[in-house]
């Protein structure tokens, strides 16, 4: 287990260029909005980072290259941090949600359970999530998440190890309906809450943690490609707008391909 020779800081798995370009426009946000900002990436063997990113993350962690997901399941061993936002690559920070901390750490582990369009409204999931309401099972979303350095974080990602590699046993005898041939790490993690008591990972007086989710039927698009469907901007005070909507929580674009070299050039402006 890696020393926890920091305080509080964002987390994310970068496995591949692709994932490894996303990570660095991810820290980049961070470091624009907001002032806790220490940023770890976790890349594999395969995957060198440039000189010019390590002077954006804080910590750079490489393990050997991992089945997809499984390296999730690692996060509580990796990070450096005692508190721990752990964020998947392709998001953005639109705003300063310094204050998340305080809340969040209310519970050990605290999931996103909520999601919204780019309005900014609540959204209930029913196209991809039938089978988390047909088994009652926590909402979790790892997109964005919070969890602390403590026994009760690390009794909750070795149950993401058990759940991930008996995953076979709960797709033909444990859940009703599933419709993954895998597990991918929402499924895994909502499965292992649920065990430990779906209670203990969400402060349902919070409308945080949680994030802008621009997955098509989200947002009732008519196509697959949000970018197809609205527009976007980036003002020259870097407010994120969507549609004429200005962003203010994280923003999951999904597509990566949105994380062009144009995109990364303006934020770069802000930092360097």
């Amino acid at each position: 287990m890696r020393d926890k020779t920091r305080e509080q800081g964002y987390l994310t798995f970068a496995q591949g260029e692709q994932y490894l370009q996303c990570a660095y426009l991810l820290a980049l946000s961070v470091k624009t909005y907001c002032k806790v900002n220490d940023f770890a990436v976790v890349v594999d063997t395969a995957t060198t980072v440039p000189k010019h990113m390590h002077s954006v993350f804080d910590e750079v962690i490489t393990i050997d290259t991992m089945a997809p997901f499984a390296n999730e399941c690692l996060a509580w061993e990796l990070t450096p941090f005692k508190e721990t936002f752990k964020v998947e690559s392709d998001m953005l920070v639109t705003s300063n949600i310094d204050h998340w901390w305080a809340g969040a750490r209310l519970k050990n582990v605290c999931f996103t359970t909520q999601v919204r369009n780019y309005r900014g409204e609540v959204v209930e999931d029913n196209h991809h999530r039938k089978m988390w309401k047909e088994n009652n099972l926590c909402n979790a979303y790892n997109g964005f998440m919070y969890f602390r350095h403590c026994t009760e974080t690390k009794q909750f990602f070795d149950t993401c190890k058990q759940v991930l590699s008996n995953f076979d046993l709960y797709k033909t005898s444990v859940l009703s309906n599933c419709r993954h041939d895998a597990a991918d790490t929402d499924v895994f993690m909502s499965i292992a809450a649920t065990e430990l008591g779906s209670e203990n990972f969400y402060v349902p007086t919070l409308d945080y943690p949680t994030f802008t989710h621009m997955k098509q039927h989200i947002n009732k698009f008519g196509t697959d490609d949000w970018r197809d469907a609205c527009s976007w901007a980036l003002t020259d005070d870097m407010i994120f707008c969507v549609n004429g909507y200005a962003q203010t929580r994280p923003f999951h674009y999904f597509h990566k391909d949105f994380c062009t070299t144009e995109l990364i050039a303006r934020y770069e402006q802000r930092i360097f």
